[in-house]
């Protein structure tokens, strides 16, 4: 069976930047190649969907992606409508992605309890997966419940995939999700941990790797001040390393002993993303696809985060590893 082609993407991100902004850059991410375009949901930002809704009215091919919508931000039978509304609006071209989140920001911020990770996910998933791929759900779990039907038109093939930091995770990706989304992971932590997880998911599902995404986000940038944007990475990554989940992984990709000083060391950022020429994207990219992954979603970081043509130069990059333009 021949190979699947390299699906690219770029992460849109900028509490910072005007949304009017963010739905152009949805444009050019069409215009320069891009398979696929994904809004990151943060605690302190508008709300992802509504952009995702305005971005679907001004494009026609590439595709839309939540990446990722931590569950507690709307009971999973809202989710599962406003992923469906969002999917019609574009004409079929929207991918749901749902993750567990942060704890602090669920409970603190929101006022919502969580369950353990796992169960709770399951559950929730359910609920989201039977709505959308039915039209109807009926589930009463320990942590979530739905009881509904969806009468407007509907896709059965929208996707919800599963963020996950942890091989348990991963694995549940693949027994009961439509895709696996990973987030500023290793090469070698998508080749040796998380497939190998997600693939012990798929068999006790009775599935198998075939068809299934594997959507790799990484930071990265083309980059015209490398020493400058290096540093904004770090201090970027540093704060992901002090959560819980970001740590434990960082440590089973062999990062421990020099996180243990508290300090993102050259040889973890390197690993973790890509900032430098051209090439260097393109060539990460590469990397990633030969790990495994189906689908490569840059985020452009540092002064390709501000810098339009630093900007698409970096969605360029990342279009040339799946032999595109």
């Amino acid at each position: 069976m021949a190979a699947r082609r390299l699906r690219t993407g770029i992460a849109i991100e900028g509490s910072d930047l005007p949304v009017r902004e963010l739905i152009a850059r949805a444009q050019l991410a069409e215009q320069v190649g891009l398979d696929a375009a994904w809004l990151i949901q943060l605690p302190n930002m508008r709300d992802s969907f509504s952009v995702l809704a305005a971005m679907a009215a001004v494009t026609e091919r590439i595709q839309l992606g939540a990446g990722i919508m931590p569950l507690y931000t709307r009971p999973p039978v809202v989710m599962a409508q406003t992923a469906a509304t969002i999917d019609e609006v574009s004409g079929g071209r929207f991918t749901l992605g749902v993750g567990l989140g942060h704890r602090l920001t669920a409970e603190w911020s929101l006022g919502v309890p969580l369950g353990p990770s796992l169960p709770a996910m399951r559950e929730y998933l359910s609920v989201v997966t039977s709505l959308l791929h039915t039209g109807e759900v009926h589930v009463d779990g320990k942590w979530y419940k739905g009881h509904s039907r969806y009468a407007s038109p509907r896709r059965d093939g929208l996707a919800t995939c599963l963020g996950a930091l942890g091989p348990k995770m991963s694995e549940l990706a693949g027994e009961v999700a439509d895709g696996l989304l990973l987030w500023m992971c290793t090469v070698d932590y998508v080749r040796d941990i998380a497939i190998p997880h997600l693939r012990k998911g798929l068999e006790r599902s009775g599935r198998d790797l075939d068809g299934f995404p594997v959507v790799v986000f990484a930071p990265g940038a083309v980059s015209v001040d490398r020493a400058a944007d290096v540093e904004s990475l770090r201090h970027y990554l540093s704060t992901y390393a002090r959560v819980p989940n970001y740590r434990a992984m960082y440590e089973a990709s062999g990062f421990g002993p020099a996180l243990a000083g508290g300090e993102i060391g050259d040889d973890l950022l390197s690993a973790v993303g890509v900032i430098g020429s051209d090439d260097d994207v393109t060539d990460r990219v590469a990397q990633y696809a030969a790990a495994g992954a189906t689908e490569v979603v840059i985020t452009p970081m540092a002064s390709a985060h501000q810098d339009r043509d630093l900007w698409r130069r970096t969605g360029e990059a990342a279009v040339r590893a799946s032999g595109g333009k």
